[in-house]
């Protein structure tokens, strides 16, 4: 006996934890005394960026116009602190991370490819909240070492989700109520508000009024789906330390404290209404129960057998790893087999008509976006570019406009490629085989009564305080949020903190003195990760930085370990840093400082917009295009504050101008159906001002070709129906009419009805001064087969 058990502390040892990781200088293990407190610095702004997320987040479609900005600046400096201590990193996890390293680059790869063909800006905002991903894992893994460490990591994140989940209450019972109300008193207003242009009786606004009315709690999300993901992992995680309460040595107000949050996190899924997310939080609890007693039987079974001989042991061991490698292998099968099922099932309407609405919608999504992938295999349509690209490929029976896939296997191979979707692959193979490792290691430590385990448990007990890093960051980030939110447009809203915030100092309390206890507490961290994989396998979310970064830095700060104050010493960290600081130069050139003075010189160019200046206004707009060479906004902008001074007065000069905007605008974003569209808008508003035919040609033209990026779409198939007509195509016209009419047949959806959708009159009024105001398709129809008010000139 005694044998096996210096076998086993000699080959699981768990060694000493360095002692200059907690803040103190060790001359021998850190000459330079920055070196010992880069590991605390990486702390503090992990926490801190965790907060910003999920206070501050931004869904994929702010992310391309660059709202994640701010948060890409923050996991860079992270990253290079974190890899300043500790350049190489622990041998956990080393595998995911290169893997990580590869996807990101041929995501960089596809970036570079969008040029030319798509819109480039949102390819690098893109790129960098991918990279911004990688760093926030690499840091986690270096600088969250210690089981405290974790530990406060793990209820800081509990305590912010506490608080999302009583917003997402507070919206659904008192928010959501009360902005109804004000819609039903003031809906031009409130829709002014919102910054919608949706006049009475469009299908903008009858969505906007379907998204109100339908009381979906969102939280500090733009997607009540989102905000269900992340509370699915606070979900999974505290219920399993209400499962696992006495292997992770909760007291009985701990386990008090876990299970209100876990009512907390339920409540809160439920008024977001995501069926998918309720579906899985109901089956992740019998799952967890069937693990919890299961589990335990065979780890009674591992003990017996370990009381044999030694290869009955080693086959003990690998007893313990049987759940987590079942569930890596589920989890890939799934993955591929359920997305490639689902576009199968599209293809039979009367199997896909047996399922629920919302699946269909999503094999429907998937069916499409497949064919997407298989038209550009290698590169994808860029990162940032699904939105633009995804109309070519839509199901003729679809209306809706979908910024991902709702699938993060696709959504990553769509945005760059098949490589990309392999290496999704097997980063959840990688990270299944961690989660295996872990539970390895679970089984095979030595007895609690072993000299070794006993003294390593009080080394534990001794620094199991709560890290001051780690909170001292997250309490930063909320009064950041608080004070300086509001300059930058993401003011909080007060209320509902003013309940949620005590609620969480009291979990925090409650739950101080777990950090003090040695306990595998990955058992319930790695099931929360995997928790939001699963969702997203039917979700979107995957690039939402309040997902992605509480997500990776939790699966990073698991799969770290510690190591020997000597190894950190060793590492040589020129390189790191070198590297680091010419990757926050290349952000800074790329991204910030165009970003950040494109944003000041528009934002001023519309405040002189709302005076009447427009020359000043014109001449801001053009250093706004000149400051971002990829941006198409200002560029856009532009376009259409010098169509308002064309229609004014029309000269050789200002119509030259006026076509270099609209120039500009197709090469910064040449494959987005919705820019042919409205530059094809402003050329029919120039036409019905001046009378020039050239232009109500050049309308068509533009039309066009923005039907040929959107086949699909009823819209703009009835504004080429009436573009021809006016032209005087009249086989163009009808051809295009009884092309809407079998668009309509099948499509189904209300929001492709005739009498809801906009297009704008091509026939020229009397006095062309007058705003151009739009009509329904069903008007159109109707007036299809009149001549023109008056005779063209």
């Amino acid at each position: 006996m005694a044998k096996k058990k210096q076998r086993l502390t000699t080959t699981k040892p768990k060694p000493p934890e360095p002692s200059h990781r907690d803040g103190q200088s060790d001359a021998s293990a850190a000459p330079w005394p920055p070196v010992a407190y880069a590991g605390t610095l990486a702390r503090f702004g992990i926490a801190a960026l965790l907060i910003a997320t999920l206070m501050a987040p931004a869904d994929s479609t702010a992310v391309e116009q660059g709202s994640a900005t701010y948060l890409s600046l923050l996991t860079l400096p992270v990253a290079i602190a974190a890899f300043f201590y500790w350049p190489a990193g622990p041998t956990q996890g080393r595998r995911t991370e290169l893997l990580l390293l590869a996807l990101v680059v041929w995501v960089g790869l596809a970036t570079w490819s969008v040029v030319g063909r798509g819109n480039v800006r949102f390819a690098i905002n893109e790129f960098w909240v991918w990279l911004g991903c990688l760093a926030t894992y690499a840091a986690a893994r270096r600088a969250i070492v210690t089981t405290a460490q974790k530990q406060c990591l793990a209820i800081v994140l509990l305590a912010s989700l506490t608080t999302l989940a009583v917003h997402a209450i507070h919206q659904k019972y008192i928010s959501i109520p009360a902005s109804i109300e004000q819609y039903r008193q003031d809906p031009d207003g409130q829709l002014r508000l919102a910054g919608l242009d949706a006049p009475a009786g469009s299908a903008l606004r009858y969505q906007y009024e379907g998204r109100l009315f339908a009381a979906e709690s969102m939280a500090t999300f733009s997607l009540s789906t989102s905000a269900a993901v992340i509370l699915f992992m606070g979900l999974t995680i505290a219920g399993g330390m209400i499962l696992w309460r006495q292997k992770l040595q909760l007291t009985q107000w701990q386990t008090v404290a876990a299970a209100v949050a876990t009512a907390i996190f339920a409540w809160g899924i439920l008024t977001t209404g995501s069926l998918i997310v309720l579906i899985l939080s109901i089956a992740a609890p019998i799952a967890m129960l069937v693990c919890r007693f299961f589990g335990d039987a065979l780890s009674n079974v591992a003990v017996r057998s370990a009381k044999g001989s030694e290869s009955e042991r080693t086959f003990a061991e690998r007893k313990g790893t049987l759940v987590p490698q079942l569930a890596g292998a589920v989890a890939v099968a799934c993955a591929l087999g359920g997305t490639c099922l689902g576009a199968a099932i599209t293809h039979s309407p009367a199997l896909l008509a047996k399922f629920p609405l919302s699946v269909q919608f999503r094999f429907q999504y998937w069916a499409s976006s497949l064919r997407m992938l298989a038209d550009q295999l290698w590169f994808g349509a860029g990162p940032g570019n699904f939105q633009s690209t995804y109309p070519r490929f839509r199901a003729a029976s679809m209306s809706e406009m979908i910024a991902d896939p709702h699938n993060f296997l696709l959504e990553s191979a769509t945005a760059a490629g098949l490589p990309v979707g392999i290496l999704c692959l097997a980063i959840l193979w990688s990270l299944a085989a961690a989660w295996s490792r872990s539970n390895a290691e679970e089984h095979s430590a030595e007895p609690t009564n072993d000299q070794e385990g006993l003294s390593r448990r009080s080394d534990s007990a001794t620094s199991g305080n709560c890290d001051w890093a780690i909170c001292g960051g997250a309490l930063l980030s909320v009064a950041s949020v608080w004070f300086l939110g509001p300059w930058f447009g993401v003011a909080p809203d007060i209320e509902p903190y003013l309940i949620s915030i005590p609620l969480a100092a009291t979990f925090v309390y409650f739950m101080t003195g777990w950090f003090g206890t040695d306990v595998n507490w990955e058992a319930i961290a790695w099931p929360g990760c995997f928790a939001v994989l699963a969702a997203l396998l039917f979700s979107g979310g995957w690039t939402t930085p309040g997902i992605a970064i509480p997500l990776w830095a939790l699966i990073g700060a698991i799969s770290s370990r510690e190591m020997p104050a000597e190894a950190n010493a060793r590492t040589p960290r020129q390189l790191s840093l070198l590297a680091g600081l010419g990757l926050l130069a290349l952000f800074s050139s790329t991204t910030l400082t165009p970003v950040m003075q494109t944003l000041a010189l528009t934002q001023t160019a519309g405040d002189r917009i709302a005076s009447g200046d427009a020359p000043t206004a014109i001449q801001l707009l053009r250093q706004a295009t000149e400051a971002d060479r990829w941006d198409a906004a200002p560029a856009m902008q532009l376009e259409s504050v010098l169509t308002g001074a064309l229609m004014q007065q029309s000269t050789a000069a200002a119509r030259q101008e006026w076509q270099q905007a609209k120039d500009e605008v197709l090469h910064r974003d040449p494959g987005n159906p919705r820019a042919w569209q409205r530059l094809a808008e402003s050329q029919l508003r120039i036409y019905h001002r001046w009378g020039d035919r050239p232009d109500l040609q050049a309308a068509l033209e533009s039309s066009e070709i923005a039907l040929q990026l959107d086949p699909t779409s009823i819209q703009i198939t009835a504004q080429v129906a009436v573009f021809a007509a006016a032209v005087g195509d009249k086989d163009r016209s009808e051809a295009a009419w009884q092309r809407a009419e079998q668009l309509t047949a099948v499509n189904q959806n209300t929001e492709s009805e005739w009498n809801l959708l906009q297009v704008l009159p091509a026939d020229r009024p009397l006095d062309g001064r007058k705003p151009l105001e739009s009509i329904s398709v069903q008007q159109a129809w109707a007036n299809r087969n009149q001549g023109p008010t008056v005779e063209n000139d």
